[in-house]
C-alpha cells in the first residue's frame, strides 16, 4: 500500500532535482539563464562547478567558488528585483559557449549593459566563466 506522505515526498524530491548532466553546454547555459530570470539563487547555483572560475577580460578581481558566487548573486538578486538576462547571439565550440548577452532591470542604471560571455561547461556544470563588457 502507498501512503500519501511517501507520495507526497517522492512528487517534492522530482521537483526539487537537480539539472540532468546530460544537458548539452548549450543546453546547460540556456538553463542557467532561465533560473537567473526567475531569481532562483539554488537552482542557478546548482549548476556551476563547486570551483568554478570567474573572471573579466580585461582581469580583475572576480568571485572564485560557488560559495562567493552565491553571496554576490544572492545580493543582486535581491538588490534588482527586475534584473533580467537574454542571449542575443551564441557561438559552440566543444564544451565553450560563447554569448552576447543584454542584461537589464539594474537598479539605478537606465540602459542595459550589454556583454561577451564565454562559459566552459562539464558534465553539465559551469566550471569557468569569463565576460567582457564594452
Amino acid at each position: 500500500m502507498i501512503r500519501p506522505l511517501s507520495c507526497l515526498l517522492a512528487s517534492t524530491l522530482l521537483v526539487a532535482a537537480p539539472t540532468p548532466k546530460n544537458l548539452s553546454p548549450a543546453g546547460t547555459v540556456e538553463r542557467q539563464i532561465e533560473l537567473f530570470n526567475a531569481h532562483d539563487l539554488e537552482g542557478f547555483l546548482a549548476l556551476f562547478a563547486d570551483d568554478v572560475e570567474v573572471s573579466e577580460i580585461p582581469s580583475t578581481a572576480a568571485p572564485t567558488g560557488k560559495a562567493r558566487l552565491r553571496e554576490l548573486y544572492a545580493a543582486r538578486f535581491q538588490a534588482n528585483p527586475d534584473l533580467h538576462a537574454s542571449a542575443k547571439a551564441q557561438m559552440l565550440s566543444g564544451s565553450f559557449v560563447i554569448q552576447k548577452e543584454v542584461i537589464k532591470g539594474r537598479a539605478g542604471k537606465g540602459d542595459p549593459l550589454e556583454a561577451l560571455v564565454i562559459y566552459q561547461v562539464k558534465a553539465g556544470k559551469i566550471v569557468k566563466m569569463w565576460g567582457l563588457r564594452e
